[in-house]
């Protein structure tokens, strides 16, 4: 991490990421009558957000079980304590400093960083993949079932910002930056073999390509799927269990949709999704549902440092137990 914050350009984008999160704070919390606030926290039911965090817990745990599946076939000394604490201290630095984590596990994970480092980081990104499906699917599901109702906010909450960004080109330049990137990269691997930086950067590619599609030797794929079901419907239940603590009237199936677009915050480049959190419940709950501002904001605080909570208190103990590498070594 602290070799991260040493290049200027991290530097550069880890001022930008505070300061386009201090931005989503300001106008998730400007409108919020503070005694309000404090009176809903007085009458919260803390009982239900010890199991919304215990439920964080298990899903880190399990995402750490996860990745291991896709380790092994790259790294079949890999135990689950290893992959679990390597993820929660991942995890951790994604909060300060946001898409480190992925790096930092890699580097945990890899029994043998120098060999198999960038095969490790493309099993990260494997699985950052299959996380967006998920998240698309969710939302389609949601959409299916309730277009009617939540149709005209995702219009002019979502569809419509992007596209006045597509109508300012910021998007087309970044399409146009990704097709260069790739362009480059196709260059790269057919007449980069006789330049040895070039061959480095080449190998380097190789090796995240194998790790990504390291899914295809995993073994026990149903386990695979049973863990992102699992890890998905914890993170139902934590919104559920906030809903409760606060006695909020949401169904079911409105708390799949907050932890839907809950999850959309992490996508936003802010230190772990701060500000971009908080905006993106309390709006979904002010307009689809009706509830005051100060309600929603209640919620997503409740939900957002909650798990910031776990996110810190796992990296921490994480950090202790990865170097023993003990317990839960059967496989």
């Amino acid at each position: 991490m602290a070799k991260i914050l040493k290049q200027p350009r991290h530097i550069v984008k880890f001022g930008v990421g505070l300061l386009l999160a201090a931005a989503l704070i300001y106008l998730a919390f400007n409108k919020v009558d503070w005694q309000l606030f404090w009176a809903g926290m007085a009458d919260c039911q803390w009982w239900w957000v010890a199991a919304s965090m215990g439920a964080g817990v298990s899903a880190l745990v399990l995402r750490g079980f996860r990745w291991r599946r896709l380790l092994l076939p790259i790294e079949p000394a890999t135990t689950r304590t290893r992959a679990t604490a390597a993820y929660c201290i991942g995890n951790l630095c994604n909060s300060v400093f946001p898409a480190s984590g992925e790096l930092v596990r890699s580097a945990l994970a890899s029994t043998h960083p120098q060999k198999d480092y960038d095969k490790v980081l493309g099993t990260a990104a494997a699985e950052r993949v299959i996380d967006l499906l998920c998240l698309a699917l969710i939302l389609l599901a949601v959409a299916i079932v309730g277009w009617d109702f939540i149709g005209q906010f995702v219009t002019e909450n979502i569809l419509a910002p992007v596209a006045n960004d597509l109508i300012g080109s910021n998007i087309l330049w970044g399409i146009g930056c990704g097709l260069l990137l790739i362009t480059g990269t196709l260059l790269l691997f057919k007449f980069g073999k006789n330049f040895s930086l070039i061959h480095r950067i080449r190998h380097f590619l190789q090796g995240v390509w194998a790790g990504i599609i390291s899914i295809k030797k995993m073994k026990k794929t149903s386990c695979f799927l049973l863990d992102t079901a699992l890890i998905w419907a914890l993170y139902w239940f934590q919104i559920i269990a906030i809903s409760h603590a606060l006695s909020l009237d949401l169904l079911p199936k409105d708390a799949l949709l907050l932890s839907a677009l809950g999850s959309i915050a992490s996508v936003i480049p802010v230190p772990g999704g701060m500000g971009a959190y908080h905006y993106i419940i309390a709006l979904t709950l002010s307009v689809l549902y009706g509830f005051d501002w100060n309600q929603g904001i209640l919620m997503a605080t409740l939900c957002h440092e909650s798990q910031l909570l776990v996110s810190l208190a796992s990296g921490a103990g994480a950090y202790f137990i990865l170097p023993s590498d003990k317990g839960w070594r059967v496989r």
